[in-house]
């Protein structure tokens, strides 16, 4: 720690006996012994008080860390949690449409069929489902033919 050598601390002890005398030295010896272990307990103390401190601030260092990455999955989960409301605003708006298409298709349906009943339409342009939902469909009230008449064929295209 002082990077004393050992011819040192003999000439250290020579002026020590010249200066103190032979009955004073060991009382000295005893009392340097004493404040050299209490120095060193003190030194080992802070030491150790700086490794915990160090081993905190390392402790703290990967709380930050977890807080941080804790913080980024929050958002990334809010991040998703947004798109999937928005993806789900998305769905009812579209089913909302749909249903409301539905709807006009049905109506759509029902004067394309009363005008293929009464021949007065030449043409009916079809989707392969909207075809299907037409044959399936029956008309609103009993007052329309149910066959068109034989003197002017409907032509049917289907759009696959």
């Amino acid at each position: 720690m002082f990077n004393v050598g050992m011819s040192e601390l003999f000439v250290f002890g020579i002026i020590a006996l010249l200066v103190l005398g032979p009955e004073k030295l060991p009382e000295a010896a005893r009392f340097a012994g004493k404040w050299y272990a209490k120095l060193m307990h003190f030194v080992n103390n802070a030491k150790q008080d700086i490794d915990r401190e160090l081993g905190l601030s390392e402790l703290r260092a990967q709380v930050q860390q977890e807080m941080q990455r804790m913080a980024e999955l929050e958002q990334k989960m809010q991040s998703q949690l947004a798109e999937l409301r928005q993806q789900t605003e998305a769905n009812d708006v579209k089913q909302q449409l749909q249903s409301s298409a539905n709807e006009k298709t049905v109506k759509f349906n029902s004067l394309i069929y009363r005008d293929l009943l009464s021949n007065q339409a030449y043409y009916a342009v079809f989707t392969p489902h909207y075809l299907q939902k037409f044959l399936q469909h029956q008309p609103l009230s009993n007052d329309y033919q149910t066959e068109p008449k034989a003197s002017s064929p409907v032509k049917l295209k289907v759009i696959a």
